[in-house]
């Protein structure tokens, strides 16, 4: 199964500093830790992708998703995973905390699409470490580099 990971921040002034090369380089990370899914077919049919829009929103403590929203002709499978914004950039190191949403969101998307989680676990700690020590995966803001 083809995963791909994009964003899209709908308030002003809310948004997480993900380039996109990291998006890029997590959706095929993501994709090698996908198996296609007996319930993930019985729910969609063969052949569907899977599509997670990143955003973040105010006023939650903890991950939101909206979801799923398929686009048969298309054959995708959509969620949005909001990270709590307020929570993130209030901790002392934002950038890894951000990470362990993001990861943690997708643990849950993949739940509910009918994907196994045990491979994206196991991959877990190597996915966050290389996102936050390789200076292309994030920008500056709103967080500086250590």
């Amino acid at each position: 199964m083809k995963v791909s990971v994009g964003q899209i921040y709908i308030k002003p002034g809310v948004s997480l500093p993900f380039s996109h090369l990291m998006q890029r380089w997590l959706s095929a990370e993501l994709s090698s830790v996908t198996d296609d899914s007996v319930e993930s077919e019985r729910k969609y049919g063969a052949g569907f992708n899977l599509v997670i829009n990143v955003s973040a929103d105010t006023q939650i403590s903890d991950n939101k998703i909206k979801g799923p929203t398929i686009f048969k002709k298309d054959k995708d499978v959509e969620f949005t995973l909001f990270l709590p914004f307020d929570v993130i950039v209030a901790a002392a190191d934002g950038r890894r905390v951000a990470l362990e949403y993001l990861l943690g969101g997708i643990h849950s998307v993949f739940k509910q699409a009918g994907i196994g989680t045990e491979r994206l676990a196991e991959r877990k700690a190597f996915i966050i470490e290389h996102i936050y020590s390789d200076p292309t995966m994030l920008t500056e803001k709103p967080w500086p580099r250590n």
